[in-house]
């Protein structure tokens, strides 16, 4: 399965950097506003990366989705091909990377080759 990593996180200890009163982390080295029974705590963001599929349902059966396409055999002096795995003719693009790209704020196009 084809994987795209998304960063996710959370707050661990760590001293050296303290969170403020609207959970803002900042680099000063002075007490912080919040404790645990009067001791005063320290916190880091924490970044890890989680496997998510790239590919919602096209071909899902196969090991590995390949397509291959001969240049000079194009009918099309330009023809694009899909990289968002949302078109309704994949592999050949039909423009869903547009709602994808408003939906997710990501900038993915199309593969164009020329003849």
């Amino acid at each position: 399965m084809e994987s795209v990593l998304v960063l996710s996180h959370s707050i661990i200890p760590f001293k050296g950097l303290c969170e403020n009163k609207k959970g803002v982390i900042g680099t000063h080295f002075n007490s912080c506003s919040f404790g645990i029974n009067g001791r005063k705590q320290r916190s880091v963001v924490l970044v890890k990366a989680e496997a998510v599929s790239i590919n919602p349902d096209i071909r899902k059966s196969e090991d590995k989705v390949v397509d291959s396409v001969v240049v000079t055999e194009l009918a099309k002096p330009l023809t694009a091909y899909c990289r968002c795995w949302r078109s309704g003719t994949f592999p050949l693009c039909d423009g869903s990377h547009v709602k994808h790209n408003k939906a997710t704020g990501d900038n993915v196009g199309p593969l164009l080759l020329k003849k």
